[in-house]
């Protein structure tokens, strides 16, 4: 998805709410990121991109190179002990097979729906509301097809986006694992705002096989070394969560289905999906 002069509003409205966040002089913090824009302005294909471009400014600033460290922990913490024993309850009460897949990735959807700083509400408040929307877009029954389908040699690919999430992408990995597939995972190789990276990933959950994003956010192929390309032009299916994997992903025509997982938390997303804004969605593309 192509940026839109709307994108630059959003991303101004994070950097003051991160000024606010770390402390921070939001002038110079502005101030700084223009600067670093025009250098770059000319190869900004997608909102993630100019994003990365303002979280390497908050990370020059802070002189930290993962300021978002302790409230990751601190929302993951939560997320880990307040929704995902609610999801395994409900799951336990479903039918096995499609019922409980779709009731996986509706959570998956509706966790992505809280952002840091963006939401001064707590990821269990705005996780609660969002997933009482029910998904605006579900193509889960087509993903859970292609997923009954795989066999032995074929395999899943799971991109991660934001670290609160990962409580509840994690129950969804583990189901389709239990499917009898396998499931390569991605995370973020270094960090970058709240994404979860490979070594926490593995902090969390030693089990999982998991590779390293060389893209500073979302996924760019260009910049994705030959065995990243290679897993993820093979794979049978790729299930793709936030705004940012949507917004890079949907800029190259891919031989593997991708599902994507978000909450439409903008305007432009919104318009470019065809729902209302704060809505979650299962797309299949």
């Amino acid at each position: 998805m192509r940026i839109r002069p709307e994108c630059f509003y959003c991303i101004f409205r994070v950097l003051n709410k991160e000024a606010r966040l770390f402390n921070l002089d939001g002038v110079n913090f502005a101030k700084k990121f223009l600067k670093e824009a025009a250098k770059t302005i000319d190869s900004v294909v997608t909102p993630a991109d100019i994003a990365y471009l303002r979280e390497s400014v908050l990370k020059e600033i802070l002189n930290e190179e993962d300021p978002f460290k302790e409230i990751k922990k601190e929302r993951l913490r939560k997320v880990s002990k307040e929704i995902a024993p609610i999801i395994e309850r409900e799951l336990k009460n479903l039918p096995e097979g499609f019922h409980r897949f779709r009731w996986l990735a509706l959570n998956a959807a509706s966790i992505n729906g809280y952002e840091v700083p963006l939401h001064s509400e707590g990821p269990v408040e705005t996780f609660i509301n969002t997933v009482k929307k029910g998904l605006a877009i579900d193509n889960t029954e087509e993903a859970f097809d292609i997923l009954t389908r795989t066999s032995r040699g074929e395999y899943v690919v799971y991109i991660l986006d934001n670290a609160h999430e990962f409580p509840v992408d994690r129950l969804l990995i583990r189901y389709v694992m239990g499917l009898g597939k396998s499931v390569y995972v991605f995370a973020r190789g270094k960090p970058v705002a709240d994404d979860i990276t490979k070594r926490e990933v593995l902090e969390l959950d030693p089990g999982l096989e998991v590779f390293s994003l060389s893209s500073p956010l979302g996924v760019r192929l260009e910049l994705e070394h030959e065995t990243n390309r290679r897993i993820l032009q093979n794979a049978n299916l790729i299930i793709a969560k936030g705004m940012a994997n949507y917004e890079t992903l949907t800029e190259y025509e891919l031989d593997p289905p991708v599902l994507y997982l978000l909450t439409a938390k903008c305007t432009p997303i919104a318009e470019d999906l065809g729902i209302n804004k704060g809505s979650p969605v299962a797309l299949m593309g």
